[in-house]
């Protein structure tokens, strides 16, 4: 099975690192409420305040964080803003446990919640949802990222969300083969894989398979045309008899039948 992706490399890349904003974009994200200006001024070092000022906006631009990931402009935007100097700033510093309370700081200040295990069984009913109607992976996880800003939950990082989406689109394929292998009968079988099989086209050289040429309805008044087309038309009809109650049974949508056909 060949390897499911959600985003490609430059979109996964974009995903994965904070935004890259213009100067408009930096006045408008890196610009403070009162109350958390008098907040930072609580912390004790300069490097504290200014990377939580810089991880406020990228949340607040994004609803996501970005694991202690900085542009340099950024930073020297919000030092200038508040008034430090840059060689006060050493990012090195700005350590793992200090990030996280930040997150939590944000987090609460925005009136979100973390992902955790409630949030991830809310969105994997909803990806199992739009698996059925066959949208593609990356239409997921934009749909996946609306909902969870609309119910105010933090968005993951990209391996999360991906994973989830990847995982049950396996599940989905998995029960809709095991439905199919468990009512597929012999004579079913056969009559499926003689569409696969190639036969002469009376209208070119050239062989097709079966199934291409019982798509194609002969509008010809001609006996002998007419008599083909029933011809097709009973073994279709034979076809469906002894696939309508698999077909049932897959509980497609109408949107996974199109897909599919």
């Amino acid at each position: 099975m060949p390897i499911l992706k959600v985003l490609n490399s430059v979109e996964k890349n974009s995903f994965e690192n904070p935004p890259l904003l213009n100067s408009f974009e930096r006045k408008k994200y890196f610009d403070f409420p009162l109350k958390i200006i008098t907040l930072i001024k609580t912390f004790r070092t300069p490097t504290n305040q200014v990377c939580f000022l810089v991880v406020f906006g990228y949340f607040k631009a994004t609803r996501r964080f970005f694991a202690r990931k900085f542009h340099q402009k950024d930073i020297a935007f919000v030092a200038k803003r508040i008034g430090v100097g840059l060689n006060k700033i050493k990012i090195d510093s700005y350590d793992k446990t200090t990030y996280q309370r930040h997150q939590k700081i944000i987090l609460e200040y925005y009136g979100f919640r973390e992902f955790d295990e409630n949030a991830k069984q809310i969105i994997v009913k909803e990806i199992a949802s739009m698996i059925r109607s066959q949208l593609r992976p990356k239409l997921i996880m934009l749909r996946i990222i609306e909902i969870l800003v609309s119910q105010k939950i933090e968005v993951p990082n990209y391996l999360t969300l991906a994973n989830l989406i990847i995982d049950e689109i396996r599940l989905y394929k998995q029960r809709l083969t095991k439905i199919i292998e468990s009512n597929l009968n012999a004579k079913t079988r056969e009559m499926l894989d003689a569409l696969f099989e190639k036969q002469d086209n009376p209208s070119s050289k050239v062989q097709r398979y079966r199934l291409t040429l019982l798509k194609k309805f002969n509008q010809s008044a001609r006996p002998s045309k007419i008599k083909a087309n029933m011809q097709d038309f009973l073994i279709l009809q034979e076809l469906f008899s002894n696939l309508e109650k698999i077909f049932k049974s897959l509980n497609l949508t109408y949107e996974g039948v199109q897909y599919s056909g």
